[in-house]
């Protein structure tokens, strides 16, 4: 029996060594795992940081005004509105959404600027918009088309036979509608192009009301992209996360000791 006991004593010795080698391992691929998972969180937070294709798709449904609407699964989709209703022309929403692609991007989020700067790029943005926007208004506002100002101008006649329907009825007078109406026709005579050309201008300046709103809003946006950037706020934040990330990814793990066969030890 004596005999046995050195050969036992090895046997155990093996067997434990085996069992910690297969818990370094083990050990060893939930580290690598973990780091894996720090990696994966830390790039898909930086991303998410510096995404602005969100913004900028908001800002383009904004430009044509197109509304939030619940669907079915309680979600929000946008719908457009109306085309006769939009302030904006298709041309106008591309030159302003060129502009705020320049400025609404990454690069602007991970720069470095003092406050002295940033007011410098703000106010050369909004020179250079408003000049723009005022010399080329015809451009970026909507005009109506022959056809709805055709539907204006009907609407309009309407009302004046209308009016004038009400003042005869009132007097117990017999009313010939077709009569009236085309006497109303003619207190416009060779001048319909001039009511085309006017319910244009009246359309247009109508809106250009909208201007003063739509530049504030375009404004307050790129100032917030550039107040992120101040003294290299934005990818200072990003740095600060990456290096707590890796202190947290790089922390050894605790091991149990004596794994399976703890007892031996004792």
């Amino acid at each position: 029996m004596k005999e046995e006991q050195p050969y036992s004593n090895a046997l155990l010795e093996n067997t434990q060594a085996a069992s910690l080698a297969a818990q370094g391992t083990q050990a060893q691929g939930a580290a690598q795992q973990q780091q894996f998972f720090v990696e994966e969180a830390e790039r898909t937070m930086a991303e998410a940081q510096l995404e602005c294709e969100k913004t900028l798709n908001k800002i383009y449904h904004k430009l044509k005004q197109d509304i939030l609407v619940p669907t079915e699964d309680g979600r929000m989709k946008w719908e457009p509105i109306a085309i006769t209703d939009r302030v904006l022309s298709d041309e106008g929403v591309n030159k302003i959404m060129q502009v705020m692609e320049s400025y609404v991007n990454k690069e602007t989020l991970l720069s470095n600027f003092t406050e002295k700067k940033i007011d410098e790029r703000m106010l050369a943005f909004c020179y250079a918009l408003n000049s723009n926007i005022y010399m080329k208004y015809k451009q970026y506002f909507r005009l109506p088309t022959i056809d709805e100002c055709k539907g204006i101008l009907e609407k309009e006649i309407q009302e004046k036979i209308d009016i004038i329907k009400i003042s005869i009825e009132m007097f117990g007078n017999v009313l010939d509608e077709s009569k009236l109406k085309q006497k109303v026709m003619e207190t416009f005579g060779d001048s319909l192009d001039d009511e085309i050309a006017r319910i244009m201008e009246l359309r247009l300046s109508e809106n250009l009301r909208e201007y003063e709103l739509l530049f504030t809003q375009l404004k307050h946006m790129v100032e917030s992209i550039h107040n992120r950037a101040w003294h290299g706020e934005e990818r200072g934040s990003l740095r600060r996360h990456m290096n707590y990330s890796e202190v947290v990814g790089t922390q050894p793990q605790q091991q149990k000791q004596g794994g399976m066969f703890k007892w031996a030890g004792r």
